[in-house]
């Protein structure tokens, strides 16, 4: 009987042993050098119109900013370059031990190394909250912003646990693109010339303070202004203009503009005003007139879903001898749009 509790101790200290050296060889490679119990992050971008990650393509550089239980900062890493294009690109984290329980709240801030267009403070860890990971647009005077902006990422992933273990544990933190380009075009229906120099575009919103969860936080109201303008004709096609008969050339004007990320329960408005007596062309609740697209493309999607997934917008306007808004329709990426008069209010 003595003899079979020594053997019973024996076999229960081997097994501890094992465990221990199990698990003591996490950190180093194995025999096919492949790392081994380690806590890697991948991210993903897929909250797009194409439904597929994009996250190699589009994605220079990312931080992760990882809190404790406590709330405070525990580490941040940041990569960026080349090492994000690989198709096995993961972030390791080594941070994180792998032989103690804990809990943490990752919120990921991505784009192009040393974004100029955003700022994000320097946090210090033990001492920092996530209340404290606020990221603010860059913007002039009197909040204009006229420059095409730096791509932006948002992302988050909360209450995530980790422990012993003895494999790799694996975490993946879907973004969020803060970024839109604004294409706008005024269209010349009756072969008149336009001049881009005639005309003065402007997008005023109050997107440009984020807090860590990418909620938009009080702030100024920014103006946008175009970083780029330009002339130009097209060939006449009446399956999607209103032309007059003989015409063969439309003439065009473009202005181009990069916003912050757009809200369903912001109002910003674009204005379209013609310099020589300051006449408002035209004046439009511009979310209101994305989802007029998105009512018609993507009915089922939710309004805030589409403007996470659009990132370009492209709008036609035409114009009449006058100058003056033809407001029965709009070309929107491609899609033309019948307006009725309770549409845009």
């Amino acid at each position: 009987m003595k003899r079979l509790a020594r053997i019973t101790g024996l076999k229960i200290c081997t097994m501890l042993l094992l465990a221990g050296s199990i698990l003591g060889s996490c950190n180093v490679l194995d025999e096919e050098g492949t790392e081994d119990c380690a806590v890697y992050v991948s991210f993903k971008y897929d909250m797009n119109m194409e439904f597929t990650n994009s996250f190699a393509h589009a994605v220079n550089s990312v931080t992760l900013y990882a809190f404790d239980e406590s709330g405070k900062l525990a580490f941040q890493k940041t990569e960026e370059g080349e090492l994000l294009k690989q198709n096995d690109y993961r972030m390791r984290l080594d941070e994180i031990s792998i032989t103690e329980k804990a809990n943490y709240d990752f919120i990921v801030w991505a784009g192009e190394p040393n974004n100029e267009s955003f700022s994000i403070p320097l946090l210090t860890v033990g001492k920092n909250t996530k209340e404290d990971l606020i990221c603010q647009l860059n913007r002039a005077g009197g909040g204009i912003v006229k420059d095409n902006l730096d791509d932006l990422f948002h992302g988050q992933s909360r209450n995530l646990s980790f422990g012993r273990s003895l494999s790799e544990q694996n975490v993946v933190v879907p973004l969020v693109k803060n970024t839109n380009n604004i294409r706008i075009v005024l269209q010349q229906v009756t072969g008149k010339p336009l001049n881009v120099k005639d005309f003065t575009f402007t997008l005023t919103d109050k997107n440009g303070k984020m807090n860590y969860d990418n909620t938009l936080m009080e702030d100024e109201v920014l103006t946008y202004q175009p970083w780029h303008t330009g002339d130009g004709n097209v060939g006449m096609d009446d399956t999607q203009v209103e032309v007059v008969e003989g015409i063969t050339q439309i003439n065009v004007a473009i202005a181009e503009m990069t916003v912050a990320r757009l809200m369903v329960e912001e109002e910003p408005i674009l204005t379209i005003t013609r310099n020589e007596d300051q006449k408002v062309v035209l004046r439009i609740p511009l979310v209101d007139c994305a989802l007029l697209y998105k009512r018609q493309k993507y009915a089922d999607m939710p309004d805030q879903e589409f403007l996470d997934r659009e990132d370009e917008y492209n709008f036609t306007f035409f114009l009449d001898e006058h100058d003056n808004w033809v407001s029965s329709s709009i070309i929107i990426n491609s899609w033309r749009v019948v307006i009725n008069d309770s549409d845009l209010k």
